[in-house]
């Protein structure tokens, strides 16, 4: 079954989405995490119906505010690079995918 990431339109954020949730999966965010994530990338889930789901709701928060802590305490400088690794990752996710794309159209 694939996985069902509802909560953009854009291939590029989905396939962000994805290895985002495949980190989770690994355990390293907590268990909650790990288990939404089982879910979700099995199919058995769809992304947004995850996020009504209480346990998993409260535990995408709280990562969410340990993030923006971080995030807050960062110097100006340390948050530039990393929005600047963010856009990068995201520059080279969009190739990758008009490669695919053109291969495929050249199949």
């Amino acid at each position: 079954m694939r996985p069902k990431l509802d909560l953009s339109d854009d291939p590029v954020q989905q396939r962000l989405l994805r290895k985002a949730l495949e980190v989770f999966q690994e355990g390293g965010r907590g268990s909650v995490l790990q288990e939404m994530a089982r879910e979700v990338l099995t199919g058995r889930v769809g992304l947004r119906e995850a996020t009504r789901i209480p346990a998993y709701a409260e535990a995408v928060i709280d990562q969410g505010r340990e993030f923006r802590e971080r995030w807050e305490s960062m110097p100006d400088a340390e948050r530039d690079a990393l929005a600047r690794e963010g856009e990068r990752q995201v520059g080279e996710e969009r190739a990758r995918l008009a490669a695919e794309r053109a291969e495929r159209g050249r199949s």
